[in-house]
């Protein structure tokens, strides 16, 4: 199954294959930015949503966000490209606000042409002491330690607990303590797990500051699940510890 980077490099291809010069943005630092596509004539904002295979849909959020990241980043046009289904409010607002839709699918003629591997997260480290080591990057942490999450539960150090329902590589879906079924999207794990790949720490404020649904304690309570990932304290917020992935 591609990956969400795949798809995203994917998305690049394509527009290569139109002359374009593209840029995968960093993961950690892209603000929605996906996906920079570049000819004599313009500059394209792109983000590509990979929802063929689960259940979610492109909403009209995804449009107005796409829309302020298309202007922050001094772009042209904003181009929202998936193999998933788009709402009709989303194309109501892409519509209004000139964002192109792009309908590319993860098997379409241009990724049969490629073979894709799992990219690296940019600035990802590798355990300096063990030069033999793995590269230590967002998908192979996700891939390895949360997507088996699935049907467990965790329990926080207050008692709260989080029971995880499915977690696939759009997010993770849970219970928590109160009876409440949420969604947590996985663009915020990806966030947070890069900063902490990069700096060696994020807090919780951090993470609410990136996260307008304010999931930040199942953020730490599921990344804490990964062994490189332990919580602290005084504020609270996880930090890295390198070496601990083998």
């Amino acid at each position: 199954m591609l990956t969400p980077s795949a798809y995203e490099s994917h998305v690049a291809k394509y527009y290569e294959a139109q002359g374009y010069r593209t840029q995968l943005t960093s993961y950690s630092n892209d603000y929605g930015l996906d996906v920079l596509a570049e000819n004599e004539t313009e500059r394209l904002a792109i983000q590509a949503k990979l929802y063929g295979h689960t259940s979610r849909q492109v909403n009209r959020q995804m449009m107005m966000e796409l829309h302020g990241v298309k202007d922050y980043f001094d772009c042209d046009r904003a181009v929202l490209a998936t193999d998933g289904i788009v709402r009709q409010d989303a194309q109501e607002v892409a519509d209004k606000l000139n964002i192109e839709i792009l309908l590319l699918s993860a098997t379409s003629s241009v990724s049969e042409k490629l073979e894709f591997e799992k990219p690296k997260a940019a600035a990802a480290p590798v355990d300096e002491g063990n030069p033999s080591s793995k590269q230590v990057s967002f998908e192979r942490i996700w891939e390895q330690y949360i997507i088996p999450l699935a049907g467990s539960t965790l329990t926080a150090e207050d008692g709260r607990t989080n029971e995880i329902l499915r977690v696939d590589w759009s997010g993770l879906e849970r219970l928590t303590s109160n009876g409440k079924k949420s969604r947590i999207d996985i663009e915020i794990f990806k966030l947070a797990t890069n900063k902490l790949l990069r700096d060696g720490e994020i807090t919780r404020d951090e993470i609410n500051q990136n996260y307008a649904k304010r999931a930040s304690s199942g953020v730490v309570l599921v990344l804490s699940q990964a062994p490189c990932f332990r919580v602290e304290r005084g504020p609270l917020r996880l930090a890295y510890e390198r070496g601990a992935v083998s």
